[in-house]
């Protein structure tokens, strides 16, 4: 289905499907980013609706439906994507660094509420990935596989906490943990230089991807 539709009739059928399935394991990995890194003030509406309704509403929506059935089992983990845009404050990536802030808070208050039920939530937090939305093709050390990733999430799962301390998150893959403590315990994720160096970086990936489109358009 496409999230970004929004439409009941989806949710309903997706629910009717699901209503008699013993659902373990629901894995929140729906998502869309800018297609390029965008000033807020030039963002598409459309674009921006669809990161919000496809990153935020898909994820509650879905969420509604399938986690009632694991508390009525007493079983269940439902594991969310997060992303470092939501831990650092992105400049020209604004919406969708906001929506992945919205996830940290909602996952985390939720998972305080389904503690006692038996059924256990997880944000998994990440740095890029090799993948069509981060257009990174070759891995490294800190940019895993798809299949790097997946192992290091499956082998912390229960381990709350995270490289940041919070309650109901983990930053499973090791680099990305290294990362992601440096930057909440020794730097700060939203002191003016980190900030400012994050909208340069941006800055100059949108000058690159405009440069691109246009030695496209004109070829």
């Amino acid at each position: 289905m496409d999230f970004a539709e929004n439409r009941d009739d989806n949710y309903a059928a997706l629910q009717a499907q699901t209503s008699q399935l013993d659902v373990a394991i629901l894995i929140n990995n729906v998502g869309q980013s800018h297609s390029i890194p965008v000033p807020f003030l030039q963002t598409q509406r459309e674009e921006m609706a669809d990161i919000i309704t496809i990153n935020c509403v898909g994820t509650l929506r879905i969420t509604q439906i399938i986690a009632p059935l694991m508390v009525q089992r007493r079983r269940g983990l439902i594991l969310t994507m997060a992303s470092f845009g939501g831990i650092l404050p992105t400049p020209l990536l604004a919406t969708y660094s906001g929506s992945k802030a919205f996830l940290q808070q909602w996952s985390t208050a939720l998972g305080s509420e389904l503690a006692s039920s038996g059924v256990h939530v997880q944000l998994v937090q990440s740095y890029l990935v090799t993948s069509a939305m981060s257009k990174i093709r070759r891995a490294s050390a800190l940019v895993p596989t798809p299949k790097q990733f997946v192992k290091a999430t499956l082998s912390k799962i229960g381990r709350n906490g995270g490289a940041q301390g919070i309650a109901y998150t983990s930053t499973p893959y090791w680099a990305h943990g290294l990362m992601h403590w440096g930057l909440t315990s020794v730097i700060g994720t939203t002191n003016s230089v980190v900030v400012h160096q994050n909208k340069v970086m941006h800055e100059a990936i949108r000058k690159r991807a405009l440069k691109k489109a246009e030695r496209e358009k004109s070829s």
